[in-house]
């Protein structure tokens, strides 16, 4: 962290060197003590990062040497005092700007709710008020515990909350009561899916399939006689109460069958892919209307790398926005890599990516009778490979 801050201080330079005399153009520097930082080797220069105080006595070598230097970055400290010399004025408001925002992060200027769906946002709100929780009160000044307890009892259809200070904005989170689940009984019962018929349950109407027998998607497994039953579960839903009915059940029952799944993956045994590295830094600057101005690191220090931007603003207040934001963007370094697998190599790749894609086929906590992996034939420099599972499960479903 403080070697990070000493090179920001004392400023870095990105060099590129070109020439024919390159060895003797690093061996003179070397000589005036200058130091080179993440030295590459290319294909007709030499990359580097100096100190900013040793670029001026970098001249000398590279004129002894007759090397050309071409300056590709610079970062820290000296090149931001440089460009802001000339604005002092904005540099006051920059101040101006950070001090307001200091002073407002210790209110409260927005409340957001969580988890509600029944029970209005406006209504917990306006119920959390009379805790004391409102818009431009000193964060320092509440007990969120507290107001939590307090208008968790004032609320009947709430069994749980909980507020959190997000910075500026206390976001509540609660749980609702559960209501009783009403369960509709309508007409025949389908098959969801393909499968091996291997039980037949029926409570109510006509099974049209038999055990041992192959069904299709949509197929009719059980026929109704008619009519529509319609159940209340409460909310373990063990006890059911009968709410309505017509004159003619609804077909009822089980059909549990054997079904298959399958996932393919083919995995190329030679590939260039970019990766992520290790290194990342961010720049700051700040944002006014559709103006930037960059503070630190306006240009990324990496030479592939990927950013992101986010802002931060103060919240609005009725129609009038505040223009000025904060920006920050987020660059980490990317290089290009090439991986070689072997024929096994490429295959377990293939077959934990397939059995991946499986588990979200599969419904939760069915039962898996067993699994097999095929390598199938493919192009030179691929491997294919399809993982094929067989389940044991209840496929009767009402139509939708």
């Amino acid at each position: 962290m403080f070697g990070k801050f000493g090179r920001y201080l004392h400023g870095r330079v990105t060099i590129q060197a070109q020439g024919k005399n390159l060895a003797g153009f690093i061996n003179e520097a070397l000589k005036d003590r200058i130091e080179f930082y993440n030295g590459k080797k290319l294909t007709d220069s030499f990359l580097a990062e100096i100190n900013a105080a040793d670029f001026r006595r970098l001249r000398k070598a590279a004129k002894k040497a007759g090397i050309k230097i071409n300056i590709r970055n610079r970062y820290g400290f000296p090149f931001v005092a440089l460009r802001w010399q000339k604005r002092k004025g904005l540099i006051f408001g920059v101040f101006i700007i950070i001090a307001a925002l200091t002073v407002l992060s210790q209110y409260v200027l927005s409340i957001s709710v969580e988890g509600n769906s029944r029970v209005s946002a406006d209504q917990i709100i306006a119920e959390a008020g009379k805790a004391g929780l409102n818009k431009w009160v000193l964060k320092s000044s509440l007990d969120l515990d507290q107001m939590s307890k307090q208008v968790q009892e004032s609320m009947p259809d709430l069994v749980w909350m909980t507020m959190e200070e997000r910075g500026t904005n206390i976001k509540i989170r609660v749980v609702e009561k559960t209501l009783p689940q009403t369960v509709l009984f309508r007409g025949d019962l389908l098959a969801a899916k393909t499968g091996y018929v291997e039980d037949v349950i029926v409570i109510q109407g006509q099974a049209l399939i038999a055990e041992g027998q192959l069904v299709t998607a949509g197929q009719v497994l059980i026929k109704a006689a008619g009519g529509m039953t319609e159940y209340s579960f409460d909310v373990s839903g063990q006890n059911r109460t009968k709410q309505n009915a017509t004159d003619a059940p609804a077909a009822k029952g089980f059909v549990r069958a054997r079904v298959w799944y399958s996932a393919d993956k083919i995995i190329p045994m030679e590939e260039d892919r970019t990766e992520k590295t290790a290194n990342r830094t961010n720049g700051w600057g700040i944002k006014i209307n559709n103006r930037v101005i960059m503070i630190m690191n306006q240009d990324s220090p990496y030479s592939d790398s990927i950013q992101e931007t986010c802002t931060y603003a103060l919240p609005s207040w009725r129609n009038w926005r505040f223009p000025v934001e904060l920006l920050k963007v987020h660059y980490e370094e990317t290089q290009k890599v090439h991986v070689s697998r072997t024929a096994a190599e490429a295959r377990k790749l293939a077959e934990t990516l397939a059995r991946e894609e499986l588990k979200q086929k599969l419904p939760s906590g069915v039962k898996v009778l067993h699994d097999k992996v095929r390598i199938l034939s493919s192009q030179k420099g691929t491997e294919h490979v399809r993982v094929e599972v067989e389940t044991f499960e209840d496929i009767a479903v009402y139509k939708k």
